[in-house]
């Protein structure tokens, strides 16, 4: 049995182990290398690894070694607070509001980095979102992939990996994701992507502003519902 104090001690020991590997673009070592490494037994090993495989740190493969990329925020973000928003809902507009803040502060740096390519999805993407609200359809996923390109060339790992939380969230709440007016959210899409392809940077944060307080009022309707229906609950209870 592992002591707490070793644990950690392990833990850092094979922090650096990782770090390494993503410095050297290499494998991690085998269960039997690191056994012999670190002075463990193989069954502590895998005590030790798995927190490092929750969190998104490496990826094993059948028949192949523990595959080593770079952490991903979102997993700990998705993974915890999808519990808490259930007790407590209010916290998935501060999550909106801190995405917006980033949002609209990159977005001088987004309008001058898209390339021809990415203007060119972006027009399908407000393509198929007019199309679907035409058929009173949700465009989620399209809404999605419109502001990953947005922001892809920023080449913001951090950003990337916050707005990917956000959106996981935000699919996890199927309720949330029928805006009051399906016509309105497409045409506000494409007026923005017209903002964003002349260029017009004061229109283009007037237009992103509109998309966050639409979402905003949903969130405040959804939170409000879910806290009523918590404090139900608790009266029956």
């Amino acid at each position: 049995m592992i002591g707490p104090k070793e644990k950690e001690t392990l833990k850092q020991q094979i922090v650096e182990i990782i770090v390494d590997c993503l410095l050297k673009n290499k494998s991690l070592p085998s269960e039997k290398e690191l056994v012999e490494r670190l002075g463990v037994s193989r069954s502590g090993l895998r005590e030790l690894l798995a927190g490092f495989e929750e969190s998104g740190v490496f990826v094993t493969t059948q028949g192949k070694s523990r595959e080593v990329q770079l952490p991903d925020i979102s997993y700990t973000i998705t993974g915890g607070w999808s519990i808490l928003l259930r007790a407590r809902p209010e916290s998935l507009l501060e999550l909106l509001n801190v995405r917006y803040v980033l949002e609209k502060g990159f977005l001088p740096d987004v309008i001058e980095s898209l390339t021809v390519e990415d203007l060119q999805k972006m027009r399908d993407l407000v393509d198929r979102m007019e199309a679907k609200a035409k058929r009173n359809e949700i465009f989620t996923e399209e809404d999605q992939m419109f502001h990953r390109i947005m922001y892809s060339r920023l080449d913001n790992l951090v950003l990337d990996q916050l707005l990917k939380a956000f959106w996981e969230l935000f699919g996890q709440m199927t309720h949330l994701q029928r805006s009051e007016n399906l016509l309105k959210g497409a045409e506000l899409h494409q007026q923005l992507f017209q903002a964003i392809l002349t260029k017009n940077h004061q229109e283009a944060e007037r237009l992103l502003d509109q998309q966050f307080e639409d979402v905003r009022q949903r969130l405040k309707r959804i939170s409000e519902e879910m806290k009523a229906k918590i404090h139900q609950q608790e009266k029956v209870n």
